[in-house]
């Protein structure tokens, strides 16, 4: 093989880790944003509130959603992300007080054995408190998960106390007044982040 073959392969080698490389970049992007009619995120959902009523996706009709699925016993994630979404919401509320009050943040469990809505309450009582805590029966968490292609599964180690984790998808989704699917956006977004790009969007 000649020097110039040789050269000419590792540039071509090059240009596809390079190639990769950006499309892997686009697909971790921060802001992972399609148009709707190419995501089919969303659907009919029956939960239970704090309170314990049952509400299904047409009591918020007419509100733009933003859904984020977690749950109470969440060592890191949840909590930390929870804390970034009140301070959006107190940066909307001050630079776009309509959107804010249109808005309607969800919190959903993933862990419906121990998100009893008493503990939902409590643990939200923590975080903003435009902030709605949303969980259900076993069937009815698995049937929301499926609709919004949310990942969640328990892992199978457990303490003696009887604690356990459980791995889930952490996005937001932002959902339009009819629940339709407008965007989702990473849980790593800051607060001023994750503001700017719902008002952009909801404007």
């Amino acid at each position: 093989m000649t020097t110039k073959i040789k050269i000419s392969m590792a540039i071509s080698a090059v240009g596809l880790v390079v190639l990769l490389g950006l499309l892997l970049s686009g697909l971790t992007q921060q802001d992972r944003v399609r148009p709707a009619a190419q995501v089919d995120v969303g659907g009919p959902f029956q939960l239970v509130t704090v309170t314990g009523d049952t509400v299904n996706e047409a009591d918020f009709a007419g509100r733009p959603m933003l859904m984020f699925f977690g749950f109470t016993y969440c060592p890191d994630v949840c909590p930390t992300t929870l804390d970034r979404l009140g301070l959006a919401l107190e940066i909307i509320e001050k630079q776009a007080p309509e959107i804010y009050a249109a808005l309607q943040p969800l919190f959903v469990s993933v862990d419906p054995a121990r998100d009893t809505p008493t503990q939902m309450a409590d643990y939200l009582s923590y975080f903003h408190p435009k902030i709605i805590g949303l969980t259900g029966s076993e069937a009815q968490i698995t049937a929301v998960k499926r609709a919004y292609r949310v990942y969640a599964a328990k892992r199978p180690e457990v303490d003696a106390n009887g604690n356990y984790n459980v791995d889930h998808s952490s996005f937001f989704y932002l959902m339009d007044g009819e629940n339709r699917y407008l965007a989702h956006y990473d849980d790593t977004l800051t607060a001023e982040q994750l503001a700017a790009k719902l008002m952009a969007k909801l404007r």
